[in-house]
């Protein structure tokens, strides 16, 4: 499971978020506003955002795969997380090459959603898309699902099958898109939020809606990991999800070395504070929401399995409780996916 890389350590990453907090997000979206990327037309139907740092091994080929799309009307904003590698070199030359580029540095090192997250406010467009600097997509992966979402009434992310390779491109795993959802039924629903994941994350969105989903989480759940199930969750309740098999996102999935004093194992409250979080910020999206009696009851019938797919199982939290009270490091009781973009 993917999502942009968590800042350098969580404390850092609670204290942007009281600072956020004190500003207030009204007003720093209303800061952000009238600063948008360099050279950006009012045209341009997508905005696709590049957050990235240190990753000068592989943005290159990354930057090359968005520039071959076979759908042409967008912009890439490059937002660089204070990087001390290659990368700024990479990306101001793809801004020198293709106006389509923009690179943008950030002062200091913000942390991996922070930055994402900037990115995503720069834009301006109605559609938006993450890329990883590790990742790429068929040719058509845009024109594929910009056609969906354009031609599907009431979409608000379109998404596709994912390829999982390793760091050579050698296929690990393939995610098939579900068939058949319906939007507008209980069951399609349902069927959907079991089988999403960070493949989606990486989807087109409708900017407005992401960029509500996004700071809701970013506002109420402080923790990186599994932020990225709780921005698609909102969205897929509603039925604004919509998937198509003719395209593929490709998504690198070899854990990255890490650096000194960077991620590690989580304490048991840490993930049992995590566990209470994801539950109390579910109960939040569906109390915002006019859902259908009907769909309620369907979702927290649904509750039990679908925690149990996005989170360390209640067995292995004991588990990481007991080896803290005994003092023993043992291995780490979660799977943390490949953290990215610190």
């Amino acid at each position: 499971m993917r999502v942009p890389r968590p800042p350098a350590s969580m404390t850092a990453f609670i204290a942007i978020r009281a600072k956020l907090r004190g500003r207030g997000l009204a007003s720093y979206c209303a800061a952000r506003k009238g600063r948008g990327a360099r050279g950006k037309s009012a045209m341009v139907e997508v905005t696709i955002g590049v957050a990235v740092y240190n990753g000068a091994e592989l943005l290159d080929g990354s930057l090359a795969c968005l520039a071959r799309q076979t759908f042409r009307d967008f912009q890439v904003l490059i937002f660089d997380n204070a990087s001390t590698d290659g990368t700024a070199e990479i990306a101001r030359g793809w801004a020198a090459r293709d106006p389509r580029f923009h690179y943008r540095r950030q002062p200091s090192n913000v942390g991996g959603m922070i930055n994402a997250r900037d990115v995503l406010l720069a834009a301006d467009t109605k559609w938006f898309m993450w890329r990883a600097d590790d990742d790429l997509s068929d040719d058509n992966y845009l024109e594929a699902l910009y056609g969906l979402a354009s031609q599907s009434p009431g979409c608000k992310l379109a998404a596709s099958t994912a390829v999982l390779v390793d760091w050579d491109l050698s296929v690990e795993n393939v995610i098939e898109s579900p068939a058949g959802l319906d939007p507008n039924s209980i069951g399609g629903r349902i069927r959907a939020l079991l089988a999403s994941g960070p493949p989606w994350y990486y989807g087109l969105w409708d900017r407005e809606t992401l960029r509500s989903a996004l700071l809701g989480v970013l506002e109420n759940f402080p923790y990186p990991f599994a932020s990225d199930h709780l921005t698609l969750y909102g969205p897929i309740v509603e039925g604004g999800l919509r998937v198509t098999s003719t395209t593929r996102m490709i998504m690198r999935v070899r854990r990255a070395p890490k650096a000194k004093g960077q991620g590690g194992r989580a304490s048991f409250a840490t993930m049992w504070a995590i566990r209470r979080g994801f539950t109390r910020n579910l109960r939040r999206m569906r109390a915002e929401r006019e859902l259908s009696p009907g769909m309620r009851l369907a979702l927290l019938a649904a509750q039990p399995l679908y925690i149990r797919r996005r989170l360390p199982s209640l067995t292995k939290l004991l588990r990481r409780g007991l080896r803290d009270a005994l003092g023993q490091s043992g291995r780490s009781a979660a799977s943390w996916h490949v953290q990215r973009n610190s």
